[in-house]
């Protein structure tokens, strides 16, 4: 079921109504099964019409501005060329809101479109293909008009390691190569403004994540164990709901909790106070309603806006079915003839639309400065 019965907010004009009424119909909702729902036109006119507005009431200037920035926002990133073209698939149960909230802010603030890789002790060479959503995203902005739009990418393999009990040096050898070649990638398809961030886990963050799961009530906390069994490399509920407690740490940062240490490596800073919108894969739908028990708990606000991409196996770690290591990429190994998971293919496929393998190896490869 759609989220379309909270609140109330001051009506819309009747074309900017319409203008989002067009873009948001026909978007794809997942829920918790792998059932993908389109929007139809109705709820996304309720949705509309029911999320609050501005705090405070906005002059005809920023009204302009924000009947100007709301619907290019909503294009670029879930619209029908971002879903045909730019491997994005839709959007999760709740995610209509906070993707308004978020659309309706960046007419004020600097918008970030933010990527966040886990944890993995062997990076398929398709996890590359991760950022390019976020990319075209802001390339779609650009070309539409809206400036101020910044690519985060955040590895978060020091954390998730460590939560989920791996190999701390093998982790660390394994981010460190990923952050190498998204550097590369990232200078190559420019100009976009982005960066890359690194993570630790230090006790203050470790004790945060301790004191969410305490403040989980046996309810929610049975529902977020359901919900995430399997999921995310853990092997026990307690790791299993600290892994779920950094989601909310790294996404929503809540104020009362001490944040993640993000370490800038690569690229210009990220801007402060943005609007966010993330962007992840098919099973990011699942820590955003764990994010949305967690906050109920605490008090916090909801979670913020989530596009999902059409990667159905987390693209940092290797498919069961089949997958191709960017190390064993690196050093030569071609894919021809191996067995490959479906999902495993698919994601290759959208890099190779950006780069055939022979370019590809030689970019990554490249001496520092060579990449565009």
């Amino acid at each position: 079921m759609l989220d379309v019965s909270e609140g109330a907010a001051p009506p819309l004009g009747k074309k900017q109504e319409n203008l989002l009424a067009a873009i948001l119909r026909g978007v794809p909702v997942l829920g918790h099964d792998n059932e993908a729902r389109p929007l139809a036109e109705g709820d996304a006119r309720r949705l509309l019409r029911d999320t609050p507005g501005p705090a405070l009431a906005p002059s005809a200037e920023e009204t302009a501005e924000l009947n100007r920035t709301r619907p290019r926002v909503l294009n670029a990133v879930i619209g029908p060329e971002a879903r045909r073209t730019g491997y994005v698939q839709g959007l999760p149960r709740h995610g209509v809101r906070p993707l308004l909230r978020a659309a309706g802010a960046a007419a004020r603030a600097p918008l970030v479109l933010r990527v966040v890789y886990g944890a993995s002790t062997q990076v398929p060479l398709r996890a590359l293909s991760y950022v390019l959503p976020a990319v075209r995203m802001a390339a779609r902005l650009a070309a539409a008009g809206h400036r101020g739009c910044h690519v985060q990418v955040v590895l978060a393999g020091t954390l998730g390691g460590r939560l989920n009990a791996l190999a701390e040096e093998t982790v660390a050898e394994q981010t460190a190569l990923l952050g190498h070649c998204l550097r590369r990638l990232l200078s190559f398809v420019g100009p976009v403004d982005h960066s890359v961030y690194g993570t630790s886990a230090p006790p203050p963050v470790l004790g945060a994540l301790t004191d969410l799961v305490a403040a989980l009530p046996p309810d929610r906390r049975a529902l977020v164990l359901d919900r995430l069994d399997g999921k995310g490399g853990a092997v026990h509920a307690e790791q299993t709901l600290r892994y779920a407690a950094a989601h909310v740490l790294v996404h929503d940062r809540p104020h009362d909790r001490a944040p993640v240490p993000l370490t800038l490596t690569h690229g210009t800073p990220a801007p402060a106070d943005p609007a966010v919108i993330d962007v992840g894969s098919l099973q990011e739908r699942h820590f955003h309603d764990v994010r949305r028990w967690f906050a109920r708990s605490t008090g916090a606000e909801e979670p913020g806006a989530l596009v999902l991409t059409r990667h159905s196996v987390p693209p940092y770690t290797m498919a069961r079915g089949g997958d191709l290591a960017l190390r064993d990429f690196l050093d030569g190994r071609d894919h021809e003839g191996d067995p490959l998971a479906a999902a495993a293919r698919h994601d290759l496929r959208h890099l190779w639309d950006l780069l055939p393998p022979g370019p590809l190896r030689q970019l990554l490869d490249a001496p520092v400065g060579a990449a565009r």
